[in-house]
């Protein structure tokens, strides 16, 4: 056998394998879900950004609180400062003692918002894997009713035709399944030095 015979005889299987694999893609059935439609449209999705934007709130008016008195001293320490050049303002260490001071309580009040930020993301995590776990179920009863053998998400899919979408059935079981879910803000422990 020659070389071309081989490289013949590779390219037939080759298309033969692109072909077979296109007709068994071909004969699936292929279900489409918008899963971020799903989160926000759903009774459960609005509970849970809901109870996202209240906890929110209560950790901004938690940070505003304790940075009041720091926007106060700061204040107070600017008025002290003003019209003293820097031979004056050498010859008051306590000034430049409470400036250092105010300096450090505000890299701390930073961390805090940073700790509060990530306590919010994880709690609102926390409560669509409650969601996400109900629609897992939701999705294998589906594929079963409907012998699918593949669900996408919409974001993946640049065409599909009506039949296929299933993001409304799925709306509509999710919405008689599950209204809310426990949304418990999370605390992290915080670093002491």
């Amino acid at each position: 056998m020659n070389t071309f015979t081989h490289i013949r005889r590779a390219a037939l299987g080759v298309f033969a394998t692109f072909a077979l694999s296109t007709v068994a893609f071909a004969q699936s059935t292929i279900l489409v879900v918008d899963q971020n439609r799903v989160l926000r449209e759903s009774d459960v999705g609005k509970h849970i950004q809901r109870q996202i934007e209240s906890i929110g709130k209560s950790m901004e008016s938690e940070l505003k609180a304790s940075t009041s008195p720091l926007t106060s001293e700061r204040d107070r320490l600017i008025n002290e400062l003003k019209g003293m050049d820097q031979a004056a303002l050498k010859s008051r260490p306590d000034l430049q003692k409470r400036a250092q001071d105010l300096a450090a309580k505000g890299q701390v009040q930073k961390v805090e918002a940073a700790y509060k930020q990530r306590e919010l993301a994880i709690t609102e995590q926390k409560a669509v894997k409650q969601v996400n776990e109900r629609l897992a179920k939701i999705l294998e009863k589906l594929v079963a009713e409907r012998n699918a053998d593949i669900i996408l998400d919409r974001s993946l899919v640049i065409y599909g035709g009506k039949t296929a979408d299933v993001t409304d059935t799925v709306l509509s079981r999710l919405n008689a399944e599950m209204r809310t879910v426990s949304v418990v803000r999370e605390r992290l422990p915080r670093k002491t030095n």
